[in-house]
């Protein structure tokens, strides 16, 4: 009996810790590949000037804490328990506002969504964090009818510049006689910012980040080989694409330069195997993929020109914070100091990359310390005896 109840009474804290658990798994062991491309795909910077400008537009403040959470995802651990995270706060919201507790099933599914949602790389996490926010709305609205209408009605225009579009939502607190006039009041907010923002009535009645609409998006089987490579998981890949032929020429590349890396292959061979730089640049991450190749290769003019065309097919026309770091890298090896500098300058502003922008602060800014760093004065030396090629 005594079992019994403590089954009764810890069945649902036991239940929201599978579900947590469960969460993190699929995305530590299913996906971590496509939590690093879309970090890669992002430049959050810790300042006043990013928030502003972040805030200048309607679901500014989601799009904000969104970025914010993503610039952790290169680390796989970290990227699963934020999602997990995510998912439980999620839960706990909508538990709260279903009064049923037979229903109590119910308040699993947001979450279950909103992971399915994020598995499409053109759904940004702007949407899951701005839906969090307006449940979080929800949540605290009063009970007594006349506070909750005059909370509501306050709040719709509030949360609409805040949130974006997700605060439609709120409308459900109140019946359906207000529910119409505050969903009117809704449309009237998506009208009307379209005289403050630069964005068409389109956009911003979808809301400005919780879509990417762009052809230049990543396969999956690119976001993998691209992670791998980071990581000089070499095996790994030379194994890989012995069991799965890749399909895509970036990931082929890859495969070849594993080959090498494991000493499979002549240089020669690397050469002749390597297919086209126009016919693999055809994605984000076919491109950064081809800016690590042309750097491994001491191909540095290449690898920046890479570099470029990564961060120019961000879809929400952000920066890279990856991006900006191989843009450094080829302006040292290049002896561009003031360049690197500049690069550099901005990505102390981060979290995750200001550590590694102050250790090369010295390198930028004395050229002559590179001949203490074995790598970027191998970069220097192929560079300054190369042909100064841009397009192969």
């Amino acid at each position: 009996m005594k079992m019994r109840t403590i089954l009764t009474t810890y069945w649902r804290k036991a239940a929201v810790a599978a579900f947590a658990i469960m969460v993190f798994c699929f995305w530590y062991f299913l996906y971590p590949h496509l939590m690093a491309w879309r970090e890669q795909a992002q430049l959050f910077l810790w300042n006043g000037e990013y928030l502003q400008e972040r805030l200048a537009v309607p679901g500014g403040l989601a799009q904000y804490l969104g970025e914010m959470l993503v610039q952790f995802f290169a680390d796989a651990k970290l990227g699963a328990l934020i999602y997990a995270v995510t998912a439980v706060c999620l839960q706990q919201l909508t538990a709260r506002l279903i009064s049923r507790p037979r229903l109590y099933w119910l308040s699993f599914v947001p979450p279950v969504i909103a992971c399915g949602l994020a598995l499409n790389p053109h759904i940004p996490m702007t949407p899951i964090v701005a839906v969090t926010l307006t449940l979080a709305l929800m949540a605290l609205c009063p009970k007594k009818r006349i506070p909750r209408l005059a909370y509501t009605t306050l709040m719709i225009p509030i949360g609409y510049w805040l949130v974006g579009p997700a605060i439609l939502l709120l409308v459900f607190c109140n019946n359906w006689r207000w529910a119409v006039p505050q969903a009117i009041l809704w449309a009237a907010c998506v009208c009307g910012s379209t005289f403050l923002t630069l964005y068409p009535l389109q956009n911003i009645a979808r809301g400005i980040d919780y879509y990417w609409e762009d052809d230049y998006m990543s396969t999956d089987e690119e976001m993998r080989y691209d992670r791998w490579m980071r990581m000089g998981k070499w095996s790994k890949i030379a194994d890989y694409a012995l069991r799965h032929t890749p399909q895509q020429g970036s990931s082929h590349n890859v495969a070849v330069l594993a080959q090498f890396k494991l000493n499979h292959i002549t240089q020669d061979d690397l050469q002749r195997h390597m297919k086209p730089t126009k016919e693999v640049m055809q994605s984000t991450s076919g491109a950064f993929i081809m800016s690590d190749i042309f750097m491994q290769l001491g191909l540095i003019n290449m690898s920046q020109r890479a570099a470029f065309e990564a961060m120019e097919s961000i879809p929400n026309h952000n920066k890279s914070g990856r991006a900006l770091k191989r843009l450094t890298e080829t302006a040292i090896a290049t002896g561009q100091s003031e360049l690197a500098q500049k690069y550099l300058s901005i990505l102390r502003e981060t979290i995750v990359l200001r550590k590694w922008a102050k250790d090369m602060k010295t390198l930028a800014a004395n050229p002559s310390a590179v001949v203490k760093s074995p790598f970027y004065q191998k970069m220097r030396d192929i560079y300054s005896k190369s042909e100064d090629f841009f397009f192969y």
